[in-house]
């Protein structure tokens, strides 16, 4: 019977650990703790929370950005006796580097192995990737070095964030060489560093030097996927290279179908190529499938404005506005830069409203664009009662713009006074 009593008191530590991990996941740190001071007392003393009980609790402070608290959590493990391990401090080095807070990462990597734990492949990929993500190459060098002399070994993860971090910084050279390097060992086994590298090419307009990097993928037997053509029709298409976009396009739907991304770029293309009707009909197109989003109908109010189309730019609007999912303030701003462009002020200022009227806020953006615009057309005091309504209403004012044009017609006398 006793036993039997032991049995079913971790049964139940069983089912507590379960909705401990569960209120971690979702937030619920509160929950957790209170599970946590009732464990012993449930089970009799039976039961004391161990390492992967502390785990969660730590997991879920860094979660929320509470990493401080987090290692207060580590300090009572430890005063507890129960010994901590890599995921303990895994979770608090990503969570003091994902606020910036590299040193601390840095004190804990150190920390850890003076309680004579290795920090592993995960630890080192997260330093690496917020080291590149802070531009210290220097620093990612180091570290990278550190991982090779202690025998971790680099993974998928490992390669794609040195490429990534590298090209971001805009050592391309270094992160061609070194993808080189790895190729020649026949340690790639996906198209992920192929992509990074593929990507950043199209975005630097060599797109050539991106057809080439695709042919160096089927020579090692990787197929490319998705992410790859969309990399390069979206470049083909900022390039105004339809034809070559529409190859490439072509060629992945016998192997992939095009997703919302692609029809995107495709749409992108064809707008900055005025091809408007072929625009509105692939639209359409897309609207039989269910797949326009946001981002869809705002490239063609684009397009629209840019060909001086306003008359379908608003229709658009309020065919937009009837399905009620796709207008967002990147719409109204779109609508309100061209009528500023064109000197428009009165109609940006109701097209304003209107954008109240259906729930968005004014950006710093919207503030911008028209602030700029009174200042050309309207008077000093319209300029200013312009900016107050605006402010009143909760938009945030481009701190460059208020200094260059509103505060000189305020005046030295009202400096103080007005935001």
């Amino acid at each position: 019977m006793v036993f039997c009593s032991f049995l079913s008191k971790r049964s139940c530590f069983f089912h507590r650990g379960l909705h401990l991990d569960g209120a971690c996941r979702v937030g619920g740190i509160e929950l957790a703790l209170k599970l946590v001071e009732k464990m012993g007392v449930m089970s009799e003393n039976f039961v004391s929370p161990n390492t992967v009980t502390y785990n969660s609790i730590i997991n879920g402070f860094c979660k929320l950005g509470k990493v401080a608290f987090a290692e207060e959590v580590l300090n009572d493990m430890i005063k507890a006796g129960v010994k901590p391990d890599v995921r303990s401090y895994a979770a608090m080095i990503d969570g003091y580097a994902r606020g910036g807070c590299l040193e601390e990462a840095l004190r804990l990597c150190d920390e850890m192995v003076e309680r004579g734990l290795m920090p592993n492949t995960v630890v080192y990929n997260s330093i690496l990737h917020w080291l590149y993500s802070e531009g210290d190459i220097g620093g990612s060098s180091l570290v990278l070095s550190d991982m090779i002399d202690k025998h971790v070994f680099p993974d998928q993860f490992t390669y794609s964030t040195l490429i990534q971090g590298l090209c971001r910084n805009g050592y391309m050279m270094q992160a061609f060489k070194f993808h080189c390097q790895i190729m020649e060992k026949n340690v790639i086994e996906d198209t992920f560093s192929h992509n990074i590298l593929i990507n950043y090419l199209c975005k630097s307009n060599d797109l050539s030097g991106a057809m080439q990097l695709v042919g160096s993928m089927f020579i090692h037997g990787l197929i490319p996927d998705l992410v790859t053509y969309g990399a390069l029709i979206d470049g083909y298409c900022k390039e105004g290279k339809l034809g070559s976009a529409v190859w490439v396009y072509e060629k992945m739907k016998v192997e992939k179908k095009p997703n919302l991304v692609i029809y995107n770029s495709i749409l992108n293309g064809l707008c900055k190529d005025m091809s408007m009707d072929a625009a509105r009909w692939m639209i359409d197109s897309l609207k039989s499938l269910g797949l326009p989003d946001a981002v869809t109908y705002n490239t063609l109010i684009n397009g629209y404005c840019s060909c001086g189309n306003m008359d379908e730019a608003f229709s658009l609007l309020m065919e937009m506005r009837k399905v009620g999912r796709f207008v967002n303030t990147v719409t109204y701003n779109t609508l309100i830069n061209f009528l500023c462009k064109c000197g428009c002020i009165q109609q940006a200022k109701e097209l304003t409203k209107r954008m109240v009227l259906d729930g968005l806020i004014p950006d710093f953006i919207t503030y911008t664009m028209l602030i700029t615009c009174s200042a050309k057309n309207c008077s000093a005091d319209e300029v200013i009662e312009l900016h107050d309504s605006m402010v009143l209403n909760g938009v945030v004012p481009s701190r460059q713009t208020y200094q260059a044009i509103v505060r000189p017609l305020l005046g030295e006398e009202n400096e103080e006074t007005r935001v």
